[in-house]
């Protein structure tokens, strides 16, 4: 698993972002890829869909202030499987 993904998922279980507690997916995925060279952005970007089709993250359209995001969650069902890929 990529270090970054783990770090995503890490950053989420912390700060509980678990069900109904979301954040823009933009952000997040930003803040974790920024230092990233092309390579590896697109070794991520194949292993986050993979996590979204999986169902360990769960992807959501809001509406905002600013107009439509997509928003991200862990998956309450699935934190077996996640505590299992961090580690």
């Amino acid at each position: 698993m990529n270090r970054a993904l783990k770090a995503l998922l890490t950053a989420m279980l912390h700060k509980k972002y678990i069900g109904g507690r979301h954040t823009p997916e933009e952000k997040l995925v930003n803040s974790k890829t920024k230092w990233m060279q092309r390579e590896e952005l697109v070794e991520f970007g194949m292993e986050y869909r993979q996590a979204l089709n999986e169902g360990l993250i769960i992807r959501m359209l809001k509406r905002t202030g600013k107009g439509s995001d997509w928003h991200v969650s862990l998956n309450p069902r699935k934190l077996k499987e996640i505590y299992d890929k961090i580690q």
